[in-house]
């Protein structure tokens, strides 16, 4: 291949000084070699006498150069690394990049659709909750996520615009916490009695900063009324009710910060055991007779 594409050359110069009106071809150089007759097929004049040379014979077969990094910046955070926040709470996505030179800058890209958040210390994007701050002296570029939103969830990469440009992702997960309130959906109390909601905080990646309680939509946490309580714990809030009474009654809802509420419907009943409280205890005594008769016939067939 080598001999060939020098000997094409050899023949391009040589065809410099041919003038152009003359008809140069294979079949007017019968007694040339076979390799310069092919180079004579393969190279073309025109009608006004213009050569054209065959590239692929020039310029050989084309190779792609690996580009090299030409950059001295590393960087210190973890590619893929997964960040879990609730919605509603602010999500921080680290970068610490060191050794970053003047010319180059550390960007913040969404994969889902490849939106430019932020650029060095500045944000291109339209949506005042993602912010970018600089940390000189960790060499850090965090970008924040204000209250977020499922939407928010996917891939994001901290770039450096080196040559080729390099990076590191970080998948953002957003969780939504919930609470469930204990024994729900509806409780049956006698009056002059005490009840205990509690309210069981589920999914949540930080503490909530309040959990409010409330009857109808009044809320009760700072009532006035000294029968009324709520106990904060960990991971639940209880709301505790002394004597109730028929005012009592209604819809209760345990709503954390950042997280679904849950509800519960309160009956205070007076006399009578309602219907729904019968049914229960029928089924309760049913339990208990049938674990009876299950025990009586494991021990005769013992016998």
């Amino acid at each position: 291949m080598k001999t060939k594409v020098l000997l094409t050359v050899l023949v391009d110069i040589l065809l410099v000084f041919i003038t152009p009106k003359v008809s140069v071809c294979a079949e007017n150089a019968p007694d040339w070699p076979k390799v310069i007759r092919g180079s004579l097929d393969t190279h073309k004049f025109n009608s006004a006498g213009t050569w054209t040379p065959d590239p692929n014979l020039l310029l050989g077969e084309y190779e792609e150069e690996v580009p090299t990094r030409e950059t001295k910046a590393y960087f210190m955070t973890e590619n893929n690394t997964v960040i879990t926040v609730q919605v509603g709470t602010t999500a921080a996505l680290r970068c610490q990049v060191y050794d970053v030179a003047e010319h180059e800058t550390v960007s913040w890209i969404r994969h889902r659709d490849h939106h430019l958040i932020t650029v060095g210390p500045n944000t291109y994007s339209n949506d005042e909750r993602f912010q970018v701050t600089f940390s000189e002296k960790m060499q850090d570029w965090t970008l924040h996520v204000r209250y977020a939103q499922p939407r928010d969830a996917g891939v994001y990469e901290c770039q450096l615009s080196a040559h080729p440009p390099i990076g590191v992702f970080t998948t953002l997960n957003v969780i939504e916490a919930i609470a469930e309130i204990e024994g729900g959906p509806e409780r049956y109390v006698q009056t002059g009695s005490s009840v205990h909601l509690r309210c069981t905080l589920k999914h949540f990646t930080e503490p909530p900063t309040y959990v409010f309680w409330y009857h109808a939509e009044h809320m009760v946490n700072y009532d006035a009324n000294a029968r009324i309580t709520v106990v904060p714990r960990s991971g639940e809030s209880e709301l505790q009710i002394s004597r109730v009474t028929k005012a009592d009654s209604g819809n209760y809802t345990c709503q954390p910060a950042n997280a679904r509420p849950a509800s519960i419907s309160l009956h205070v009943i007076t006399g009578e055991t309602p219907a729904a409280m019968q049914r229960a205890s029928a089924t309760e005594v049913q339990y208990r007779f049938s674990l009876a008769l299950i025990s009586t016939m494991v021990a005769l067939i013992a016998l």
